[in-house]
Parts: structure tokens; C-alpha cells; sequence
């Protein structure tokens, strides 16, 4: 989806309803999924997280062209070609595209799920890690971390509280400048913050170092989850301006 009056740096991936934490003891096996999407392990009915993968290649594919890898008259006609794992980029369209981004989208696209990449090393790939490349504004960025550090939620009242006005309370372009911040300080791309990208994030945006007590101080009070790392969620409801 593209969010209304905004360029194509705000689409969103939506529709997760057969979602689910996968468990590497426990194989799917279900046959889920919009055709067009679809992995050819999913159809095989036995398969793991790199169907996702998959997915990821066939809507880089979409946004780049305006056209499915896979196309058909029917929704057995589509599946078909999925299963043959065979498309291509014939498409004039494909001429102004550049050879990186299609060399990114035809390794997603392997068809041996053994051979794809995971999605760590999909974004480890040249083509995502030169497009993602974030310039932040510096005085931004010092009130966002200043916010990170002074950020207290240790009661679950102030947690909830915290949560509601960071999901409804907080405007857009608020929310669009702490998203350009969370995403120069993920160096990973892994949609979380660890310590080391902090520490290091810090000294580059404020100009000074921050000790490793300080920073643990804050995941004391930001990482409401435990996880040992920030996610964007948590990032968000501790550097809104209260």
C-alpha cells in the first residue's frame, strides 16, 4: 500500500493474517498464500521461512515493473509457472532497470529453496545495501537520542500509555523523521537495534562517545520485551517527544 500524499518511500506491506513464529522443529506444511506470492515449496506443501524470500523477490519484481514473474489467465495458470520457477526480464521496461536490482531479485527467486538466500543475506546484498543508505538530519537525530536516553516506562500503566501515543497520538512527519533515524542507526537493516549499533550510532550523531553503562541503562529501560535489542516499535515509543 502507498500511505496517501506521500512519494514511493512509504509503502507498506500489509495482510499477515496467516502468519505465524516459525519453528525450525515443526515443517509447514499448509498451502497458503495469494498465487502470485506463492513460493514453489508452499505449493509442494513443505517448506520454511524462505518462502517469504520468495514473496520478497516477486513484489521487488511487481514494484519494479508493475507486472507479476508470474502471470496467467487463472489461478492454476499462475501456479504452474510458479512451480516451473522460470520468468524473466523481457519487458522493456527492465532496460532502465539496473543489473544489480536484477540480480537481486533473480537470487530470491531460486527456485531450490536450498539455494535461496536467507533474508539476512538478502539484505547484505549490494543492490539494498547501496539503496538504503539514510541521511538524517543531525539536530534530529541529537533530540531523538536525547529522548532514547532519558526514556523511563517502568510501570505498566506508563507502558501502555507510552504505546498508544506513539501508535495514534504521534504525527506523521514525526514518525517519518524517528523512522529515517532507526533506519541510519540499523546498519544491519534487521529492523533492531543492537548495543554495538547504538555505541556507535551515538558518537556519529551526537559527537561524542557514550559509555557501554549508559547504553545499558537504556536498554534496561527501552527493550520493554527483554529481547536484548531495540525494535523499531520500542525506538518509537522511547524517542517520541512526551
Amino acid at each position: 500500500m502507498l500511505e496517501s500524499n506521500k512519494e514511493f518511500d512509504q509503502i507498506k506491506i500489509i495482510d499477515f493474517g496467516t502468519s505465524l513464529v516459525f519453528d525450525e522443529n515443526k515443517p509447514l506444511e499448509e498451502k497458503l498464500g495469494t498465487p502470485y506470492y506463492i513460493a514453489p515449496e508452499v505449493l509442494a506443501k513443505k517448506y520454511g521461512p524462505k518462502c517469504d524470500v520468495w514473496s520478497c523477490g516477486v513484489i521487488t519484481y511487481i514494484l519494479l515493473s508493475g507486472t507479476p514473474p508470474f502471470n496467467g489467465s487463472s489461478d492454476q495458470e499462475i501456479m504452474k509457472k510458479v512451480r516451473s520457477g522460470q520468468f524473466a526480464f523481457s519487458d522493456s521496461i527492465w532496460d532502465k532497470i539496473s543489473a544489480e536490482a536484477k540480480d537481486f531479485i533473480t537470487k530470491l527467486l531460486i527456485k531450490d529453496q536450498a539455494q535461496r538466500p536467507s533474508a539476512e543475506e538478502a539484505l547484505q546484498h549490494p543492490w539494498i545495501l547501496n539503496m538504503s543508505k539514510q541521511t538524517v538530519d543531525h539536530g534530529v537525530a541529537l533530540n531523538a537520542l536525547q529522548n532514547l536516553k532519558s526514556f523511563r516506562a517502568d510501570q505498566k500503566l506508563k507502558q501502555a500509555t507510552f504505546a498508544y501515543m506513539a501508535s495514534q497520538l504521534i504525527t506523521k512527519s514525526e514518525k517519518e523523521y524517528l523512522s529515517k533515524v532507526f533506519r541510519a542507526l540499523d546498519v544491519n537493516n534487521d529492523g533492531r537495534l543492537s548495543k554495538d549499533e547504538i555505541l556507535n550510532g551515538w558518537e556519529k550523531e551526537v559527537g561524542k562517545p557514550i559509555s557501554k553503562e549508559e547504553v545499558d541503562a537504556i536498554y534496561d529501560q527501552v527493550d520493554i520485551d527483554k529481547s536484548g535489542e531495540i525494535d523499531y516499535s520500542e525506538f518509537i515509543i522511547a524517542t517520541i517527544n512526551t
